[in-house]
């Protein structure tokens, strides 16, 4: 079931947080895409991607986060149901470490919503074999997975 039919990409906590290096003052048009593409509904996350960073110590991120909470959605029923798939063969997904202090942990909810949208999910980490990681998951699911570059390039932005 998809949320949206024209959404492309699901992206993860690690690259908006990564943005924070490109302020928009200096990178504008950057932001401006970005901007597009979130008001399009090309890209969407995961409200717990926003719980991640709602708190996260920058100057924009965190910010842009507070005032465009509308692009970060609860997960449906099927993704919840496939969250608890997903830990189920990769419980390390989520660090133990979390589980006790409560924080949160987005990795397996992006992957559900990648999943049941359809869409490509933009992420920060890299493969290492056997790991309990996003792309070992998406891998193992068939979700297609990329960089904030490799984004970058995807869409054909320069700067």
């Amino acid at each position: 079931m998809l949320l949206f039919n024209n959404v492309k990409y699901i992206i993860d906590s690690g690259p908006f947080i990564d943005l924070n290096k490109y302020p928009p003052d200096v990178f504008d048009t950057l932001w401006t895409n970005l901007e597009e593409m979130f008001n399009a509904n090309e890209i969407i996350s995961s409200s717990e991607v926003y719980r991640e960073i709602e708190n996260y110590n920058d100057e924009y991120v965190a910010e842009w986060s507070k005032r465009n909470k509308k692009y970060f959605f609860k997960p449906t029923i099927e993704e919840q149901t496939f969250v608890s798939e997903i830990l189920e063969e990769f419980p390390n997904l989520i660090k133990q470490s979390a589980i006790l202090t409560g924080r949160p942990q987005a990795d397996p909810f992006v992957i559900a919503q990648a999943k049941f949208n359809e869409a490509i999910l933009i992420h920060t980490e890299t493969v290492k074999p056997h790991a309990h990681k996003i792309p070992n998951v998406c891998k193992r699911y068939n979700i297609e997975e990329i960089s904030l570059f490799d984004f970058f390039r995807k869409e054909r932005w320069k700067f």
